[in-house]
């Protein structure tokens, strides 16, 4: 590298910026290196790593002169390292920090390009050669979902599937704050594809965000494997080549629905909910939610809420306890019908009346599955279990009412 105009760049890379106090902590790691004590230079070479040295540097100096030197290996001690100056009779024990400055690549002092690591992502979609995975982000919600809370959404043809939350956003964040391993090129262009894998690229990987309120979009291209553990890719558009780790690129190729679908047991927007119908080990309660609309001094409307159970005025703690324990509840696995020990009948089963526009009426149903865990039924779907002591609790708060 070489400092003009007092900025350090690359000699043989034209265009290619460098960190600059990367470059500087190396230049001034060789510069001032200084010896601890002096060893003859002798048959030990071999021992010392001068016969193949790790590092070969020259430095030219402002006025015209240089300084070559060699570093070989580390001291038995790994504080200190050997290295000789070209025409010195002795080899020249220095601190380790030498050697240490020296394990980059000119590659890795390199300005490279950055993911655009945005707060406001709006889609991703990933092309795994025609078999595409389609995410959509509604701030909102929609009415693909009983839950204003699934704000992800996959796109199965015409129809829009609720996602993980965690998950999309961790999925879409392999793209959006990837990191490279390492840059192995600077001068790409399209007729060296065939080099990394670009002409048949094993997946491309579309994200779409905001930037100051203008729409944006960030391709990665993905090529083939670079090693074991990496893979080649590069920004569309750029002159940039770099590795990436390969079990990142692994999660992209292996996301379904399946792997990205919820696991939340009940996501209840409460404010839609009318009655609930509830049979708890074969006795039926039935609580209403009864809203009343006044105005306040300041002439808005504010909705307030009472309850009833099976026609009673409720306690509106009892009736609290019960939605928190419903909130409150988490699935421990995964499970099926057919390998349900207590049967296919439910002990406890909550059916929600809603003034939504769809799922306007839910059934959650809890079935014995062992003598840990109950299979959770809703929405039609029967896959995840609970813990039976969760069961236990909401047992309880059904039973004080």
């Amino acid at each position: 590298m070489v400092k003009e105009d007092g900025t350090w760049a690359d000699a043989e890379a034209a265009g290619v910026s460098l960190e600059q106090s990367a470059a500087a902590e190396l230049a001034s790691a060789a510069a001032d290196a200084s010896s601890s004590r002096s060893v003859a230079r002798s048959q030990e070479d071999a021992a010392m790593g001068l016969e193949s040295p790790t590092v070969r540097a020259t430095l030219v100096l402002t006025d015209g002169s240089s300084v070559s030197f060699e570093v070989g290996a580390a001291t038995a001690d790994g504080a200190s390292c050997y290295a000789w100056r070209e025409g010195s009779e002795d080899v020249q024990v220095v601190d380790i920090a030498l050697l240490n400055a020296f394990s980059c690549s000119m590659a890795d002092l390199y300005v490279t390009e950055s993911a655009p690591g945005s707060s406001s992502v709006t889609a991703f979609e990933v092309d795994r050669g025609g078999d595409v995975l389609s995410m959509t982000y509604l701030e909102e919600g929609s009415d693909a979902a009983y839950s204003s809370s699934y704000q992800w959404f996959l796109q199965d043809g015409d129809a829009l599937r609720a996602l993980d939350t965690s998950k999309a956003r961790t999925l879409a964040n392999v793209v959006n704050r990837i990191t490279w391993k390492s840059c192995v090129d600077t001068a790409y262009a399209d007729d060296a594809a065939a080099t990394y894998g670009f002409d048949d690229p094993v997946l491309t990987a579309t994200l779409s965000y905001t930037n100051d309120d203008e729409p944006s979009e960030y391709v990665l291209v993905v090529g083939s494997k670079a090693s074991s553990s990496t893979y080649y890719a590069h920004p569309a558009g750029s002159t940039y080549v770099y590795t990436v780790a390969a079990e990142k690129v692994e999660d992209l190729l292996e996301a379904t629905y399946e792997t990205l679908r919820p696991d939340d047991v009940c996501l209840m927007d409460w404010d839609t909910v009318d009655t609930l119908d509830i049979v708890c080990d074969g006795e039926a309660t039935t609580v209403s939610f009864v809203r009343t609309e006044e105005q306040d001094d300041d002439g808005e409307t504010v909705v307030s809420t009472s309850y009833e159970v099976d026609g009673a005025s409720a306690d509106a703690s009892a009736v609290s306890s019960l939605t928190d324990a419903i909130d409150g509840m988490g699935s421990e696995g995964e499970g099926t019908i057919d390998a349900a020990q207590g049967g296919t009948d439910a002990e406890l089963a909550i059916t929600f009346h809603r003034t939504a526009s769809t799922y306007e009426t839910m059934t959650l149903s809890f079935i014995r599955y062992d003598n840990s865990f109950y299979l959770v039924s809703f929405n039609g779907e029967e896959r995840l279990l609970v813990n039976r002591n969760d069961v236990a609790a909401l047992k309880e708060a059904v039973q004080a009412l």
